[in-house]
């Protein structure tokens, strides 16, 4: 699934000498990625050195320093507890990224980031917290698994979608059986890698990749995530703001996934298919939508399933490959299959 690890900066209160917007957006930017802690489509993980980096800045606990900003602002829109109680959640998550990723420590020299990240820490200890993630993010994406490569770095302030970073790797301390530490180069030499970025919840999305989830999806809710994605992201470029629960009723029929599988299909084939089933969903681009007929004849009646009198849609996905889906009488949409070749023309019910 999608996995992301917020800074600890992100959870430091801001100056109290600060203005109000930033004590507004500092707490609506924790209540929006708290929401994400009852999501089961993505995992969320601290550093296991984020609470005694922020104990380090006299930052933590945190319940006085959001009352005195509260206070020195006049915020009475939120509540002090509520904000705490998120910032404690937060910190108490297990595992931890390192041993989630079985990544002990890493030391450098000369680490520098493109654009420049570190200058936005707020202290020493917050600046050496960073540099230790943004390197070992750096190199689990660059040398290891598939599954790693699209976790994603929550911070304070993100100046855009990916950081390149580049060091000199002293010592790395990990214990994990897809890395060769042969491959990172020994100083003199540089390693050099990226890291996605993000600030908000639009940026955490646009920083997936939704067919590859879908790619490597082992249940049906990888491939709804992988959906909700497309059409978040569908509506996004159209110049809208979507809520992430805001998606059109649908579900994933019980024979889809291995109908996709049994395709072994390529990174193009799932592009094409995401953008038929958002295109289903939203329902444009109708006419390559047309109806599953029970004969092969043109005034053949529509095909309608027994059990709860469901419509069968066919809907191109390219030339040889199709959507096939179950329209019910509420409107929902059940994604039964992908057919291949052109002229297969079931539907599982």
């Amino acid at each position: 699934m999608p996995s992301v690890t917020i800074d600890a900066g992100v959870l430091a209160a801001p100056p109290e000498d600060g203005s109000a917007d930033d004590a507004e957006r500092y707490v609506e930017t924790l209540l929006s990625w708290s929401k994400l802690l009852a999501n089961p489509w993505i995992a969320i993980y601290m550093s296991e050195r984020a609470s005694e980096t922020l104990i380090a800045d006299g930052l933590y606990p945190i319940r006085a320093h959001i009352n005195r900003l509260f206070t020195e602002n006049k915020i009475v829109k939120y509540d002090v507890n509520t904000v705490a109680m998120v910032v404690d959640r937060l910190l108490q998550r297990t595992p931890s990224f390192e041993d989630y990723f079985c990544v002990r420590d890493v030391l450098t020299e000369g680490l520098t980031t493109t654009p420049d990240i570190l200058q936005f820490c707020s202290s020493d200890s917050l600046k050496s917290e960073l540099e230790r993630c943004i390197v070992l993010i750096a190199i689990l994406r660059k040398y290891c698994d598939k599954h790693v490569r699209d976790h994603s770095l929550i911070l304070r302030k993100a100046p855009g979608k990916i950081i390149q970073v580049r060091a000199l790797i002293q010592v790395l301390d990990q214990n994990r059986t897809d890395l060769d530490l042969a491959l990172i180069p020994d100083p003199p030499k540089h390693f050099e890698g990226g890291v996605l970025v993000c600030d908000s919840f639009n940026g955490l999305i646009e920083c997936m990749d939704e067919a590859e989830i879908l790619l490597n999806a082992t249940d049906n809710t990888d491939i709804e995530t992988a959906i909700r994605i497309a059409v978040y992201k569908f509506r996004t470029n159209y110049g809208n703001v979507p809520e992430w629960d805001d998606v059109p009723s649908f579900w994933v029929g019980h024979s889809f996934h291995l109908s996709l599988l049994d395709l072994r299909p390529t990174q193009q084939l799932l592009r094409s298919l995401l953008r038929a089933i958002v295109e289903t969903l939203e329902k444009t681009n109708l006419s390559a939508t047309h109806r599953l007929r029970t004969g092969s004849g043109g005034n053949d009646p529509q095909r309608v399933r027994r059990r709860d009198q469901a419509k069968a849609w066919r809907r191109d996905i390219d030339r040889e490959y199709h959507l096939h889906y179950w329209e019910c009488d509420d409107g929902t949409i059940e994604i039964a299959s992908v057919s291949f070749p052109h002229d297969d023309f079931t539907i599982p019910e």
